[in-house]
């Protein structure tokens, strides 16, 4: 029977996969200024990636005119009310003119015009201190928001690394299985070995290049959710040692200091209540009655009856809280003060507890890690070197070959898994902790 080529075999698996490798590697003519890509092999810091997300994310477009809907609040909360003025015109005959024989409109009646303004009353200061206060909790919604995307996107990167980290471990676990079944047909033909040993390493060879499209697909997954983070399309890191150390630079490095209540959510929460306390102030005060003063100038034509022909006139007048006095404005600020401090208080505490805990899990995954790779990896990779050279010197069975294969591959895959575990649990550390991009200067200005 006529033997495919292995070559073209691993082709029709993985759909081309070498072609497609080759497109989407880093080196192959980036294009720095196409706006629409985020090459991760570049991927910005923090802070940077926190810039490209206030700047290109649709998530924050309606976040900015929030912000600007809050400042528009505080600037009317500021601002005086504005003064009325009235009209009127009295002294209208109607029937016969007393005495008779009056001009009805110009020796009768008389034409006013007045100004009056609202002078509030221990009003204005609370009711700019609630805006005041709300525009800070707001800008550090948007803040606290903006982190979390920003370590969503990080998220997303490391598994993309994750996935070209095993995709690297396949290909080359692929063809040492490919120049196996080659080597093993040759001892078949030869009289060397028996043919179960041939469909044995081929069995073992297929296996590999399925795994190699599984991943491929686990790594278009990981692309696809990282552009939808992002908002941008995300390239690929393009090789392994770029994956790997993305991947290491993070767990290399010391943990940010544990300052919880600095948190954008805890603090919003705080700017809250103190917004809630402002509006409790402002409420309490409703009992104050804000007077209106009215200046009026009269101009009577009825001089016949002995009427001054021009005056001026002053009025004050205040409304009477008797029934309404700000009794449920009181209620309303008060249960939203005690919710924002209750709120606060139970998140400082769960992320206390999640420090404790999200600190003992990585602490675990970095000694395991670092067994890992320092004794099992090693050991493992020098059994199938030395199973490898036996088999081909005829010393050994290739199941053990492919055994001591298997167990080797699985352990590579699983290296890379605990490093994207690693690596999550780093994250999850600095979200429950006070670490976190900079703010952009449009929200830092208002908190």
């Amino acid at each position: 029977m006529r033997r495919v080529p292995p070559l073209l075999v691993s082709c029709l698996l993985l759909g081309a996969t070498p072609a497609l490798a080759q497109s989407d590697s880093p080196t192959a003519a980036p294009a720095p200024a196409a706006s629409s890509s985020l090459p991760l092999a570049s991927l910005p810091d923090e802070n940077g990636m926190a810039a490209l997300l206030w700047a290109r994310s649709p998530e924050f477009a309606t976040a900015r005119a929030r912000i600007v809907a809050a400042r528009a609040e505080l600037i009317r909360a500021r601002q005086l009310p504005n003064p009325e003025m009235d009209l009127s015109v009295g002294t209208i005959a109607v029937g016969p003119t007393n005495p008779p024989g009056l001009n009805r409109l110009t020796q009768v009646p008389n034409a006013g015009v007045g100004i009056s303004e609202l002078i509030e009353l221990g009003k204005r200061g609370p009711r700019g201190d609630a805006a005041r206060a709300a525009l800070a909790s707001t800008a550090l919604e948007v803040q606290s928001s903006l982190r979390e995307r920003t370590y969503d996107v990080l998220e997303r990167a490391a598994e993309v690394a994750t996935s070209e980290v095993r995709l690297a471990e396949l290909e080359r676990l692929a063809e040492d299985a490919t120049r196996l079944t080659e080597l093993q047909r040759v001892r078949a033909q030869r009289g060397d070995t028996a043919g179960l040993d041939v469909d044995r390493a081929t069995l073992e060879e297929t296996q590999l290049q399925g795994q190699l499209v599984e991943e491929h697909s686990r790594l278009a997954a990981a692309l696809l959710a990282c552009s939808r983070a992002v908002g941008l399309s995300c390239s690929p890191f393009g090789g392994r040692e770029a994956a790997s150390h993305f991947l290491s630079s993070r767990l290399s490095r010391p943990l940010p200091p544990s300052e919880v209540e600095q948190r954008p959510d805890l603090l919003s929460l705080e700017a809250q209540r103190r917004g809630a306390q402002s509006s409790l102030t402002l409420a309490r005060r409703r009992w104050i009655p804000d007077p209106t003063v009215r200046v009026g100038y009269l101009r009577d034509q009825f001089l016949i009856s002995g009427n001054q022909r021009d005056s001026l006139g002053v009025s004050l007048s205040f409304p009477l809280p008797v029934f309404d006095h700000g009794q449920a404005d009181a209620l309303a600020a008060s249960a939203q003060a005690e919710a924002s401090e209750q709120a606060r208080m139970q998140l400082t505490a769960q992320a206390e507890r999640d420090t404790q805990s999200l600190t003992t899990q990585r602490d675990a995954v970095a000694a395991r890690r670092e067994r890992v790779r320092q004794q099992t990896l090693p050991l493992a990779s020098a059994l199938v070197q030395r199973l490898e050279a036996a088999v081909k010197a005829g010393g050994a069975s290739l199941q053990d070959l492919l055994l001591a294969r298997r167990t080797y591959g699985q352990l590579l895959l699983d290296a890379a898994d605990i490093d994207l575990a690693a690596f999550r649990l780093s994250l999850d550390l600095d979200r429950v902790r006070s670490a976190g991009p900079k703010s952009p200067p449009e929200l830092g200005e208002h908190f």
